[in-house]
């Protein structure tokens, strides 16, 4: 089954690249989403995305791991795997993510070719297709945000550092740490904006919402009927496709 996505990010080409392949930063972006920092020995970075279709909440766990990047031409392939913490079925992908630079910023194509076994091997690419666009879309806006906003963030935290570079004590009769003073008074009538630098100019990632919710992702009666499995197979497929770019 193959599945195709595309979404712009207000950005050169050369910022996505670098944002997209940050996979801890890009993770939080889908709903649901865990994805430890490090990759294992073997390459590969593992995750696990929480989902619920009304009272029902399932967990999936997989894998994913880069099979070529060609920074020249900005493209990723993938090799993913994911599987029901219950054992109830399966899917693996090969995703393959081509970036292209357009006016508005720099455009994403995502294809997926996929195999699902289980209970969800019986719905078919309308239902995947309906339920990935939703939310490549939710990740895009959520992508555009970080990048937007991202840049903004580190002049503010630069721009706060600059006064630590020569702090002055003639005002005020502020003791100075070689004035025999204790710590605690000077730490009371010391600021702290003069107390130091910020310890990164880099902001934090997104907080990420603990649980994808597929009911109000794709707002259809077909995904309603649909056992939790097929949600958690194709969100955390979609994670998968993100977090490689």
């Amino acid at each position: 089954m193959k599945l195709e996505n595309d979404f712009t990010v207000p950005a050169s080409i050369d910022e996505a690249w670098a944002f997209l392949l940050d996979v801890p930063r890009v993770a939080p972006c889908l709903p649901g989403a865990s994805v430890e920092p490090e990759t294992d020995e073997n390459g590969s970075y593992k995750g696990t995305m929480k989902l619920k279709i009304g009272p029902i909440t399932a967990q999936y766990k997989g894998t994913v791991k880069i099979q070529e990047a060609d920074k020249a031409n900005h493209k990723v392939s993938m090799r993913a795997q994911a599987k029901d913490a219950r054992g109830q079925g399966s899917a693996s992908a090969t995703i393959t993510s081509t970036m292209e630079e357009t006016p508005e910023g720099t455009k994403v194509s995502v294809v997926t070719d996929m195999r699902v076994t289980g209970p969800a091997a019986q719905f078919g690419r309308g239902v995947m297709q309906d339920v990935s666009a939703k939310l490549m879309k939710r990740f895009a806006d959520c992508l555009a945000e970080q990048l937007s906003g991202g840049t903004a963030a580190s002049e503010v935290e630069t721009a706060e550092a600059k006064p630590t570079d020569t702090p002055k004590t003639e005002d005020a009769g502020v003791p100075s740490a070689s004035s025999g003073v204790s710590s605690a008074e000077a730490e009371t009538k010391v600021p702290d904006a003069s107390s130091g630098a910020p310890t990164s100019t880099t902001p934090p990632p997104r907080q990420a919402e603990d649980v994808l919710d597929l009911g109000e992702a794709a707002g259809g009666a077909v995904l309603k009927r649909a056992l939790p499995l097929v949600g958690g197979v194709v969100a955390l497929l979609v994670l998968i496709r993100i977090i490689r770019k």
